[in-house]
């Protein structure tokens, strides 16, 4: 704890001779303002904005005992459903274009090959190197992995998550499976010996008994969730080598072909037909948690969404609610999960950028990322937060730690935007019966051909 409050006051001094140049003399002391930008947008991940606030009052208080002439303002917002990803990246693109773009923006570590290559932020390599022993050391490696693009380091983490398919287990009781059953199915998936196949065979069973309405529900909305599927059927998303993404035909033509048997086919029932245009507490939330669906495909932060909404409290979440890994498609294949790192960055219109880093180097502290990980059920960052008291304490987050062996994040190619897009539509037609598979995969690959020209491998 000592070394952590000299690590604050050192960093409030430097804070303090840095803006002590800045021409804004008053009779009061001199305010600087920060605006940040951050988004859940479920809202417990609060903290995303909220830690910003905490460090605010904090370096403040070490100022105002230095006797130094400034203070230091955090503003700007957290953004919450029903604003979306996409407004929410839509906002900041008509903020910039207005030239009132936040100094720190908070955005998915998918949208730095986009955002660098269109000149909205900057890179942070040298902010990264001069700070590198005031903490920055100390987040897990594979992490920066995420926030480089073209040799350049654009961002921070902020946290990382795993992709659960959740079961419930009242229903498997009811469908005559023994404790001792329920307890080795998650095993029986990260051993290949369960695949996406028999998830299907189990919740038509489920259904056709009348114990569940649905089978199975995944996200309503656009987004990267329902990639998993198509890498347990032996799928690749990005070349590094190339740095091009791809575009696996016989991963798609099986990914397309299982969501058709869910919804149409010989599995009819147990994913609905309007699914994709759903809403998220009738369609996702609600059913889930009130025991009307057997399998959910969601992710970990579900689960302190699930408790904060008071939809499940957490005995009854220990009690009912049961995780695993996304099975693999076929035998052979290994399961999945994906991860979507958030991650901070400096815009380019950011007037104190140096100011807005160290910031950010605050906020990347072992117990305020805590905060946020408890509470919205996202996965460590930093190596030492394994052991914060925060984090030690909660049991599930230590539970579903073992799925990053198994994960993949969504490429930093500034088209993927396009791919995700293409993939999107295309699923969505799937299940409202608009297309057929085969029709769906012909559509498919002519739209990312289309779309991506070069920028995408086609692969067997």
């Amino acid at each position: 704890m000592r070394a952590k409050y000299l690590r604050i006051a050192a960093i409030a001094i430097s804070l303090a001779l840095l803006l002590a140049y800045l021409p804004l003399a008053t009779a009061k002391p001199k305010e600087v303002t920060l605006v940040v930008w951050a988004v859940g947008p479920d809202p417990p991940s609060e903290y995303r904005f909220k830690n910003f606030k905490i460090v605010e009052e904090r370096l403040n208080h070490i100022l105002e005992l230095l006797g130094a002439d400034v203070r230091v303002k955090i503003d700007g917002q957290f953004f919450v459903r029903p604003v979306e990803w996409e407004e929410y990246r839509n906002k900041f693109y008509m903020a910039f274009k207005a030239g009132k773009a936040p100094d720190i923006y908070l955005t998915g570590h998918e949208d730095l090959a986009y955002l660098a290559a269109n000149d909205y932020i900057i890179p942070l390599d040298d902010y990264v190197k001069k700070y590198w022993d005031w903490g920055l050391y100390d987040i897990i490696p594979a992490l920066w992995n995420a926030v480089k693009w073209k040799g350049h380091i654009w961002a921070i983490p902020q946290d990382t998550e795993a992709r659960p398919l959740y079961f419930r287990k009242d229903v498997l009781r009811k469908m005559g499976w023994s404790e001792e059953e329920i307890e080795e199915f998650p095993k029986k998936i990260e051993r290949g010996e369960i695949t996406l196949y028999d998830i299907l065979k189990i919740a038509k069973e489920a259904v056709d008994k009348g114990l569940v309405k649905r089978g199975l529900v995944h996200r309503v909305k656009e987004g990267y969730d329902y990639f998993q599927f198509y890498l347990g059927f032996g799928g690749r998303l990005y070349d590094p080598e190339t740095g091009k993404m791809v575009f696996t035909k016989s991963a798609w033509k099986k990914t397309l072909k299982w969501f058709y048997d869910a919804v149409w086919g010989e599995y009819k029932g147990v994913i609905i037909p309007t699914q994709f245009s759903g809403d998220w507490d009738k369609d996702f939330h609600g059913p889930f948690t009130k025991g009307e669906v057997l399998f959910c495909s969601g992710g970990t932060w579900h689960k302190g969404e699930w408790i904060m909404k008071g939809l499940l409290t957490e005995e009854e979440f220990k009690k009912n609610i049961g995780y695993a890994l996304h099975p693999a498609g076929e035998p052979g294949l290994k399961p999945v999960t994906l991860s979507h790192p958030l991650v901070y960055t400096i815009t380019k219109q950011c007037k104190n950028p140096e100011l807005a880093f160290l910031f950010i180097v605050l906020v990347t502290d072992p117990h305020l990322n805590s905060l946020h990980s408890v509470q919205s059920a996202h996965l460590a960052i930093l190596r030492s937060q394994i052991s914060d008291t925060k984090y030690a304490e909660d049991w599930f987050l230590k539970d579903v730690a073992y799925m990053l062996d198994y994960t993949t994040n969504i490429p930093n190619h500034p088209d993927w935007g396009h791919y995700s897009k293409a993939v999107y539509m295309v699923l969505r037609a799937v299940e409202t019966g608009e297309l057929g598979p085969e029709d769906a995969f012909n559509t498919l690959l002519a739209e990312v051909k289309r779309l991506l020209g070069d920028e995408i491998i086609i692969e067997d």
